[in-house]
């Protein structure tokens, strides 16, 4: 006797990985970003954001953004960038706390750029939670790597064990309000990565 029925997934969410460092000239980033390491975003301690710098607008960092978007719009040619993107400096000893990237809205997402990942300086660090089960997702990168996750997945990195300074550009795409039923018809490749909520 043949069973009939019908699997339905409860949770989705998934993370991409691209190498950019032969499109890119990933040293005159790193020399740019340094130039304004001093020029923080934030100065609360207290705050997530305490490592994180004003991006340069070089022509090298624009060239990099210009990739970015390629990959983000290749998942969805809607996403828009919802806000600047900054330079994350983590120096030896330091690591980075527990936080998302969610505003208020639907979600959208996330990327982090590795300029540099010397030896030892931490893992980028996904973290899933569903009932009592918490999954820990570890990403090592390399220089030049891109990853884009869910603007609302809880992350955080390892400390960097390293004697240099682990430097990462990250920012945000968000589905635009004026859109959604648009990406609903034509979402590309976004529910794989953002996952899909019933009655959302």
């Amino acid at each position: 006797m043949m069973v009939r029925g019908q699997f339905s997934p409860i949770i989705l969410i998934g993370m991409s990985r691209y190498s950019l460092l032969d499109e890119v000239d990933n040293k005159q980033i790193e020399n740019d970003v340094l130039q304004e390491r001093n020029t923080k975003m934030n100065f609360n301690t207290q705050s997530s954001s305490v490592e994180d710098s004003v991006l340069p607008k070089t022509p090298a960092v624009t060239h990099l953004l210009e990739k970015v978007d390629r990959v983000v719009k290749s998942i969805n040619k809607y996403l828009i960038n919802g806000d600047e993107a900054w330079t994350h400096l983590v120096e030896p000893g330091q690591s980075t706390m527990f936080h998302t990237h969610q505003d208020p809205g639907p979600p959208g997402l996330s990327f982090v750029y590795w300029v540099n990942f010397p030896e030892n300086s931490g893992t980028f660090v996904g973290i899933l939670q569903v009932d009592k089960y918490r999954h820990f997702h570890d990403v090592i990168p390399k220089a030049g790597d891109l990853i884009i996750f869910p603007t609302y997945l809880p992350h955080m990195t390892g400390r960097n064990l390293s004697n240099e300074t682990r430097i990462s550009i990250s920012g945000n795409y968000y589905p635009p309000l004026d859109k959604l039923d648009v990406i609903q018809k034509e979402p590309g490749s976004l529910f794989n990565h953002v996952g899909i909520i019933n009655g959302r």
